[in-house]
């Protein structure tokens, strides 16, 4: 379980900091959308995982971290 909240600690650190280095009118660099997307796929299948063994509460984190990524990846990745 520490392993999994240092993990997730990191990818949020990570796209925060991404935050800080974006301009609201320029769109990150492909290696930062290509990372953002990874995570997009990797907290829904966290989110599908805990579905499946009837953790409501983490699957709604996890569902709910993905979607947030989700938002900001149309913000900041569409082309």
């Amino acid at each position: 379980m520490t392993f999994l909240k240092l993990l997730i600690f990191t990818a949020l650190l990570s796209v925060v900091g991404s935050f800080s280095l974006a301009q609201s009118d320029k769109k990150w660099s492909t290696k930062q959308c290509s990372d953002l997307y990874k995570a997009i796929g990797f907290f829904t299948a966290l989110a599908d995982k805990q579905w499946k063994k009837k953790s409501e509460e983490k699957g709604a984190l996890y569902a709910s971290v993905a979607a947030d990524y989700s938002t900001v990846y149309q913000t900041v990745c569409n082309k």
